[in-house]
């Protein structure tokens, strides 16, 4: 994802949403030039092998690809109405 400039990994991040203490989990923000940020995250179960891990990995990549678009194509109205919680 290093070619995606607009996703920056949030280190030390600690919050649980899925309160599934059993996984890994690595959050990113995305931002809008409207000032309005997001938080995607990935989730890899603890008890994977690395392999497995390297398997998952481009569709993880994906995943996490179509979330940032989805953001992205999103108009600053929209995120706008986000940050105010007018959904």
């Amino acid at each position: 994802m290093a070619e995606d400039s607009s996703l920056s990994l949030l280190r030390g991040f600690k919050v649980d949403f899925s309160g599934n203490p059993e996984f890994h989990k690595i959050y990113l923000a995305i931002r809008c030039q409207c000032g309005t940020a997001g938080l995607l995250s990935v989730e890899v179960a603890m008890d994977k092998t690395l392999p497995e891990v390297r398997d998952a990995m481009p569709s993880l990549l994906e995943n996490l690809q179509v979330k940032a678009a989805m953001f992205r194509n999103m108009s600053c109205e929209m995120h706008t109405r986000m940050r105010q919680g007018k959904l």
